[in-house]
Parts: C-alpha cells; structure tokens; sequence
C-alpha cells in the first residue's frame, strides 16, 4: 500500500507540473513572441530534458546486462509499465520546466 501510494503522489504532481509547463511555455511564448531569445531557451531546457533519456537508456542496459548474468526473475505487469512510462514522462516534463525557469532568468 505504501509503494501505492508513493506512486499515486509522484503522479499527480507530475500531472501538474506538466500542466502547468504547457501552460507556462505557451504564456511566454506569446509574452516574447517567439523570438530568438525564446526558441534558444526552449532549445537549451529540451537539451538539458533530454539527457534524462539518455539515463534511461543506461539503466535499461544496466538492467539488461544484470538480469542475463544472474538468476533473477521478474515480471512486469502492462499496468506497471504504463506506469513507470508516465512517471518518466512527468519526471522528464520536471527537468524541462526547471531548466525553462533556470534559463529564463539567466538569458
């Protein structure tokens, strides 16, 4: 129940911060009209959002690798995959608006 509910709270705080990232970026970009300024901030806070696929890929590997040289068994249910999808989704969504406030106020 504890894990569930972990879950559930990594969830909906994910779900508003990716609420309030489109709604935020779509306020900048008609404050700035999308000029240069913007698109480079944007381009700068997808780059940083990005490395986090990048950690991704090395602990799918690492999995990988760990589960083909020792004995272990799991499974998965589709549920929880689709689970862990969205929280990397959300938790990607996260890393895009900090480094869009980061960026903001440091450009």
């Amino acid at each position: 129940m504890n894990e569930q509910a972990i879950i559930l709270f990594f969830l909906i705080v994910y779900t508003g911060i990716t609420l309030f990232l489109y709604m935020w970026k779509s306020k900048r970009e008609s404050d700035y009209k999308n000029d240069e300024r913007w698109q480079v901030i944007q381009l700068k806070s997808n780059n940083a959002a990005n490395f986090s696929n990048y950690i991704l890929i090395v602990l799918i590997a690492i999995g990988d690798i760990v589960s083909l040289f020792s004995d272990i068994q799991t499974t998965f249910t589709f549920n929880r995959v689709l689970i862990y999808g969205l929280l990397f989704i959300g938790f990607r969504n996260t890393i895009e608006f900090f480094a869009l406030l980061y960026f903001d106020k440091r450009i």
